[in-house]
């Protein structure tokens, strides 16, 4: 939700580095060249990971703040976010001019993206600036000061953003639908916040959460660069050394409500419904299952034209433009062993709207009950044999894959072996995963349209 030149990579992105790739598709395994990567966890807590990608003199860094919209006080939904957005509007050295005019000079970029559990800040600038780039972000980080001219200024436009996305049917549901999924927890409510809790947030609650919040000893950092390993660590601990870590006492998350849950959602003048299913799923991350979850989410909704349920829905019916399902995987938090989520979703005409979610269903549960075919599966390996060429070439993308590897404890090279496992799937184990891991009987069910016009004879119920 930032501004500047922003690149920001998603912390979960499957991808890889495109340093020695070459495939060995008779054998069935990938040769590559490793990474070069160095670890080293400083004295105030920041643990530096730092891999050198020596095709453009580029330095890129995240910084990842396990903090987020989870540790917004009731009523005051939107605070981690704000803070997101107004950390680099001035320190106690430089004015937000300054700041801008500096990183605008060296032809570098900023952003901050804040999340439900995690906050982070993305640089990039050629590596001939790294140390310039460098001294900016740790200022900004460690010695924000939050001008009261510049927050009333941003909380109204953070308001009149939030008013303006209620009138889009998409937000809306993405809104409501992670209300019913978390509900009963603090990842409920959207990190931007709502108008009312917006309001509500004064200048000190700021300063509040970034100084007991924003700490070293719950953070983080990836280079991805062309210095070595070594020297790059070096630059970081020099400019970060003073970050004074903080007794943070992080939060558990309640576990998400298990149940079948109906909702359609009244949005006047619709013409269209927008649909939105999510169910938890007991798998994490780093689980032998992942692969073939992942495979089957690929047949059953992930695979665009190629999938079951585009297919069926819009090639077969011509009821939707867009038909699809996806997984997120498990949020990373301390110890605890949370769900994935299984979302799918479409957009269709009011009239078709029924007809439609049910045949989402249909099409679930008969992968659940009767599985895929060997031509499905051949199709989706066919896939993940290209799939490590179309995600390397960036440096965001390797940060995004160290990231990940650190959040859920991974093996080195971990997108490689993943790609390896797919190859050596067999249909057996794709089906008993889909039997596994697809929940048909708990799960939440939204329908945003304009309920004058919808009147719906046979979807489930509660």
């Amino acid at each position: 939700m930032r501004r500047f030149i922003p690149v920001f990579t998603l912390l979960f992105v499957i991808g890889c580095t495109s340093t020695g790739k070459k495939m060995e598709k008779t054998t069935g395994t990938i040769t590559i060249k490793p990474l070069v990567k160095k670890e080293k966890t400083l004295p105030n807590g920041l643990h530096v990971i730092a891999v050198k990608k020596d095709k453009l003199p580029i330095f890129h860094m995240q910084l990842t703040i396990r903090v987020g919209s989870l540790l917004d006080p009731e009523g005051k939904e939107g605070l981690a976010n704000l803070v997101g957005v107004m950390v680099d509007e001035g320190t106690r050295n430089r004015t937000s001019e300054q700041i801008a005019s500096e990183i605008e000079e060296m032809g570098g970029s900023f952003s901050v993206n804040v999340g439900r559990t995690h906050t982070e800040v993305t640089i990039r600038s050629l590596t001939d600036d790294a140390d310039s780039m460098l001294a900016i972000t740790s200022d900004i980080v460690m010695n924000a000061t939050f001008p009261e001219k510049e927050f009333q200024r941003e909380k109204r436009r953070q308001k009149a953003s939030i008013q303006n996305s209620l009138s889009n049917p998409n937000y809306v549901a993405s809104v409501r639908l992670y209300e019913l999924t978390y509900e009963g927890t603090r990842l409920s409510h959207p990190p931007e916040g709502y108008v009312n809790s917006v309001d509500k947030i004064e200048r000190g609650d700021l300063v509040e959460f970034h100084k007991r919040y924003w700490r070293p000893n719950i953070s983080y950092v990836v280079v991805v660069s062309s210095l070595e390993p070594d020297e790059a660590i070096a630059k970081v601990e020099k400019y970060f050394s003073g970050w004074e870590k903080g007794d943070v006492n992080l939060p558990y998350i309640p576990r998400y409500k298990r149940r079948k849950k109906v909702e359609i959602y009244h949005m006047p003048g619709l013409n269209q419904a927008y649909v939105r299913m999510a169910a938890p799923v007991d798998i994490q991350r780093n689980s032998p299952d992942w692969n073939a979850l992942r495979v089957v989410n690929y047949i059953l909704g992930g695979s665009g034209f190629s999938s079951r349920i585009l297919k069926k829905i819009r090639v077969e019916k011509g009821y939707a433009y867009s038909a699809y399902s996806y997984v997120i995987p498990n949020i990373p938090w301390k110890s605890q062993k949370l769900p994935s989520i299984f979302i799918a979703g479409l957009e269709t005409r009011t009239e078709t709207a029924e007809d439609a979610v049910l045949t989402l269903l249909d099409l679930i549960r008969e992968a659940k009950e009767k599985g895929f075919t060997e031509e499905e599966l051949e199709a989706a390996k066919s896939f993940y044999n290209g799939y490590i060429a179309r995600t390397s070439e960036t440096y965001s993308q390797v940060a995004g894959l160290i990231s990940t590897q650190y959040e859920y404890g991974l093996p080195d090279m971990f997108w490689i072996k993943d790609v390896e496992e797919i190859r050596r799937l067999t249909l057996n184990r794709v089906n008993g995963a889909a039997r596994k891991y697809l929940n048909t009987d708990r799960y939440v069910l939204l329908i945003v349209t304009d309920t004058t016009k919808f009147k719906p004879e046979k979807l489930p119920k509660d």
